[in-house]
């Protein structure tokens, strides 16, 4: 007798048009809601939230069309691998299909629980992204060391986007140097980001969750974000009718009462296939009403720095142990729990973890030169900060995280990623985000102490990097005086 030819989706390829769901040999479909999974790390329950109940809602989406779908819930308490077993066994698969996963080991561990039952396999093309696999590895391997410049020029030729020709939009191939203003002194109007209300699937995931992982960041009674691909598109037009006009020159902008300001906020719906890349640029791209610094802004972190990190991350395994510094303090409980915060963490820090606390977000430029630029500054291990991150951020992987974190924020990788140390005293944070009273109080903030410190004890490390030689020098000039 014939078993069951079935395709599994992953929790991070929730896509409308998923090739499973074309692919006239497929019988079932399989989703593995792993409740062991969420306790490898401390994960926010808003990720948890998003994740569970966007499988349901694409499991019942799927059994309306009449499909035939087999699920392992969260109540089963298993491992994914176990899950999986489960499924295989009960419902005699014998041919199994599967998005090939963004993330390293993934697809060896499936293809493992397929070989004990001797499950045959067979991979679709990962669709979290524009460029194929091949073709990235092509690139990184012929540009070992290239910046993120070069491989975004690469995409935008080899894609057409944002081109005339063979000249880029407005003659220029990036507009960064027009998208660094601080908000206005006067203040200016931020719309507000409409969330979606949860539906009886998404409060049911709610409660489950609330009750399976009781020690967890994140309140899922305060749950935020889309969970279908319908509400992600309508997310996404928000955002194009209401902020991107203003994304450009605010995109590095930061203020203390608004979390969000006039970022997308895509990437939680994006990294689970909610949203796809094409649809993405299309909205963005035919904007009639934003400028093209703005569009092209948005337009560099889709296909450039997005799609550079999965190349970075791909080309080099070793970025997960990284420690070019030689860093070693563990995070305390609190980075965490958000309890016992100490009252002397700079106002910066504090406002944007308790942000993290209750978003499982923030935006770019506070992961940077916030987050990852005071942990960088105090010391703490490198493989620990990559772990904070990816258990407190909602669109937070291996394949973005390891890069972003251990190379551009954290300088594990010694400059592989970026160029120089991600590092600030108190001046520039107040530049771009108005933190303390006044500018001199940010100049003598316990951030501009560390600044100057991490300089001083990290001077043989950098030194030959010559986009330190300025800072070092003047990190010299202050010891020289004593100061």
């Amino acid at each position: 007798m014939t078993g069951t030819t079935a395709a599994l989706i992953l929790a991070t390829q929730q896509f409308e048009h998923h090739p499973a769901y074309e692919d006239p040999d497929i019988a079932a479909f399989l989703f593995v809601e792993s409740a062991e999974r969420f306790d490898v790390l401390p994960y926010h329950r808003h990720k948890i939230v998003l994740l569970v109940s966007a499988m349901r809602h694409t499991a019942a989406r799927l059994e309306a069309q009449g499909r035939t779908v087999h699920r392992v819930p969260l109540s089963d308490d298993l491992g994914f691998a176990a899950g999986l077993g489960k499924l295989l066994r009960d419902h005699d698969v014998d041919r199994l299909a599967w998005m090939s996963a963004t993330d390293r080991g993934v697809d060896e561990g499936i293809a493992r629980v397929c070989a004990r039952r001797g499950v045959a396999t067979r991979r679709y093309e990962d669709a979290l992204f524009l460029t194929p696999a091949s073709e990235l590895d092509a690139w990184f391997a012929e540009h070992p060391r290239t910046p993120m410049e070069d491989f975004y020029r690469w995409q935008r030729r080899r894609t057409g986007i944002l081109m005339h020709g063979s000249a880029p939009a407005g003659k220029r191939w990036n507009f960064d140097a027009d998208n660094r203003k601080p908000l206005p002194k006067g203040g200016i109007d931020v719309p507000e980001l409409r969330h979606p209300s949860p539906d009886d699937l998404t409060a049911q995931v709610m409660s489950e969750v609330a009750a399976r992982f009781p020690d967890h960041p994140g309140d899922p009674d305060r749950f935020w974000l889309p969970v279908t691909p319908d509400e992600a598109r309508a997310h996404l037009r928000d955002f194009v009718d209401e902020r991107l006009e203003r994304f450009g020159p605010y995109e590095d902008a930061m203020a203390a009462d608004e979390p969000f300001l006039f970022h997308a906020v895509i990437t939680p719906m994006l990294n689970i296939g909610l949203l796809t890349v094409a649809e993405v640029l299309t909205a963005v791209t035919e904007s009639s009403e934003a400028p093209l610094a703005s569009v092209e802004g948005f337009v560099r972190q889709i296909i450039g720095w997005r799609e550079y990190m999965r190349g970075m991350y791909r080309a080099h395994p070793e970025l997960e142990r990284a420690n070019a510094l030689g860093l070693r303090r563990r995070l305390e409980d609190w980075w965490y729990t958000g309890r016992g915060i100490p009252d002397d963490l700079p106002v910066p820090v504090r406002t944007v973890l308790e942000r993290v606390h209750r978003w499982g977000y923030a935006h770019h430029i506070e992961r940077l030169m916030v987050l990852g630029n005071w942990l960088l500054l105090q010391g703490y291990a490198p493989r620990q900060v990559n772990r904070w991150f990816l258990a407190l951020f909602v669109d937070a992987y291996p394949w973005v995280m390891v890069p972003n974190v251990m190379g551009m924020s954290q300088y594990a990788d010694g400059g592989l990623v970026g160029t120089k140390p991600y590092v600030s005293g108190g001046a520039y944070l107040q530049k771009m985000g108005s933190w303390w009273p006044s500018a001199a109080q940010a100049r003598d903030s316990q951030f501009t102490e560390a600044y100057w410190r991490f300089l001083d004890e990290n001077e043989p490390a950098l030194s030959g990097n010559p986009r330190m030689s300025l800072p070092l020098a003047q990190m010299r000039q202050r010891r020289d005086k004593g100061d």
